[in-house]
C-alpha cells in the first residue's frame, strides 16, 4: 500500500512542480523586457510627418526621430531620414467638430496611432503605405485639435493626446523592449505648414511628445 501511495504522488509533484514554475518563467520573462516610458514632460519623442486631410478626416504617417531609452532609431549613421527609419507611425483620425471664426478655423479629430518596428527601413513619403509596415508595437487612442486659417500657408499648432491601448514586444539588438504601458498617455505639440500647391500631400508637421499622467482606467 505505501509503495502505490507513493507511485501516486509522484506524478502528481511532477504536475505541482511544473505549474508552480510558470510564476516564475513569467517573471524573469517580465525583468527580460525592458519597458520604455515616455516621462512626464519629457521630450522623449520626436516627431516628422505629412498629413492628407479632407472634409471628413486626416490621414497623418511618417517617422520618430527620437526615442528616448534607444540609442539609435535609425539603421543609418550617415543617412537619417524616413527611408533609414526603424519607427514609423500612422494615424488615421475623423473630424468630429469643425468650428469657424472669421478667418481661424479649429478641428477636432479622433482616432488610432499606431507605431511600427521595421529594422530594415525603406519607407518614402511618396507612398504612405510605407509606413504602416512592420510590427505594431503600440497602439493608442488619438485625439487632435488643429487651430489654422486655411486660406493662408502660414506655420500652424496643433495639440493631440494619445491613450495607449496595446503594446506588443520587439527585439532590438538582442534586447527584448516595449515601448509605452496600456493606459499611459502622452500628449503631442505639432508645427505644420499647410501646401498649398498641386501636390496631393496637405501639409507637413514635425512635432514631440511628453508623457501626462496615467489614465487609471
Amino acid at each position: 500500500m505505501r509503495a502505490r501511495t507513493f507511485s501516486m504522488l509522484f506524478p502528481i509533484l511532477g504536475i505541482a512542480l511544473l505549474f508552480g514554475s510558470h510564476p516564475s518563467l513569467n517573471a524573469q520573462h517580465s525583468q527580460d523586457c525592458r519597458t520604455i516610458t515616455v516621462r512626464e514632460d519629457r521630450p522623449d519623442l520626436n516627431f516628422i510627418g505629412q498629413f492628407s486631410s479632407t472634409s471628413t478626416g486626416s490621414d497623418q504617417y511618417g517617422y520618430l526621430s527620437k526615442i528616448e531609452g534607444i540609442s539609435d532609431v535609425f539603421n543609418s549613421t550617415t543617412v537619417k531620414n524616413e527611408t533609414t527609419a526603424m519607427f514609423t507611425f500612422s494615424s488615421h483620425v475623423t473630424n468630429v467638430q469643425v468650428i469657424n471664426n472669421g478667418p481661424l478655423r479649429t478641428v477636432s479629430r479622433e482616432g488610432t496611432t499606431t507605431i511600427y518596428y521595421h529594422p530594415e527601413g525603406g519607407a518614402s513619403f511618396a507612398d504612405p503605405a510605407s509606413f504602416e509596415v512592420g510590427i505594431p508595437i503600440q497602439v493608442s487612442d488619438y485625439e487632435q485639435m488643429v487651430m489654422i486659417d486655411p486660406s493662408v500657408s502660414f506655420p500652424f499648432l496643433t495639440t493631440h493626446l494619445n491613450t495607449i491601448t496595446s503594446t506588443q514586444l520587439f527585439n532590438l539588438n538582442g534586447e527584448l523592449l516595449r515601448l509605452g504601458r496600456k493606459h499611459d498617455a502622452w500628449r503631442t505639440e505639432y508645427l505644420g505648414l499647410q501646401n498649398l500647391g498641386t501636390s496631393p500631400v496637405t501639409g507637413y508637421f514635425v512635432g514631440y511628445a511628453v508623457g501626462v499622467s496615467r489614465d487609471q482606467q
